[in-house]
């Protein structure tokens, strides 16, 4: 889940917030939780190879990992199964709307700000994980949360990150471009960062991450090629869910008009034998004898 909550539950009603003003776009209902379960699912299979955790990091009896937006904590639960309950883990998000009810004893979920954790959790977590925050931070608010994932990770751990963003490369024609356009001018517009994926491997070395690595996936959205159904489902369920928020920006004149642009997008991709788009994957680690307090 990207970090910062919606006011809005995207049926009408008004939803928990723990951020005034919040510019995160996104909606915080049941249909979100089952579209953010699809994507995490997707992106742990075509992004990450099938992997939960791809650092090179061993987790062993008494560790902890934080995920930081869990959402709804589908990626932690996910970890869970696979290590023992001697292994401790901890979601964080700014809204509890989506946290799991039921998880193992092992773990907990909390709401807090990735941009001011606890202070009793510096050098305390061997891995950190953090997905599509894009929609979420400002440049301040990044450099933030950087700072506080560096001190709460233990020296020689690991945090991975995966970003995306509407950047030019993922272009297929006029119609894509209309969409990824506005979405861009919808983030500059609320003080967010549509490039974070090409400045956050320069934002983990100044916070004083080592080891820096970025890589990038491209994924395809063009008919005949492996995922493209599911790829495709993907991208077009981020449109909708933020639908109202891309209606604010004055591009649509009415919401029959977003249905046809979007509706249009999709025609270009089934008729291109060249369009994808691409994420980001970054890994970095915190340098042993490195310790840090708040």
């Amino acid at each position: 889940m990207l970090e910062i909550a919606s006011n809005n539950t995207g049926d009408g009603t008004a939803g928990p917030t723990s951020v005034p003003e919040s510019v995160y776009i996104l909606p915080s209902n049941e249909p979100e939780r089952q579209r953010l379960n699809e994507q995490s699912q997707f992106m742990t299979k075509a992004v990450f190879g099938g992997k939960l955790i791809s650092v090179p990091v061993l987790i062993e009896p008494g560790d902890e990992i934080l995920e930081s937006a869990t959402g709804t904590g589908i990626w932690l639960l996910q970890v869970a199964q696979g290590h023992p309950p001697t292994v401790s883990l901890t979601g964080i998000d700014i809204s509890s709307r989506l946290f799991p009810a039921n998880y193992p004893s092992n773990t907990t979920f909390s709401t807090q700000s990735v941009t001011t954790l606890p202070e009793t959790w510096s050098n305390k977590f061997t891995l950190v994980n953090q997905r599509l925050l894009t929609g979420a931070l400002t440049k301040e608010q990044w450099t933030d949360a950087l700072k506080e994932l560096y001190r709460v990770l233990k020296p020689g751990g690991w945090i991975q990150l995966m970003e995306t963003g509407p950047t030019p490369k993922a272009y297929s024609g006029p119609k894509m471009c209309r969409m990824v356009d506005t979405w861009a001018s919808l983030y500059r517009h609320r003080g967010l960062v549509p490039e974070i994926q090409d400045i956050l491997k320069q934002l983990l070395l100044e916070t004083g991450f080592v080891k820096v690595q970025k890589r990038t996936v491209p994924l395809p959205l063009s008919p005949g090629m492996e995922d493209y159904e599911e790829h495709k489902k993907n991208i077009v369920g981020f449109f909708l869910a933020a639908k109202k928020p891309f209606l604010m920006t004055g591009e649509f004149g009415s919401g029959e008009e977003f249905d046809k642009a979007l509706k249009e997008m999709q025609d270009e991709w089934d008729t291109s034998s060249d369009c994808w788009w691409e994420w980001a994957v970054f890994h970095a680690s915190k340098e042993l004898g490195s310790v840090h307090r708040k």
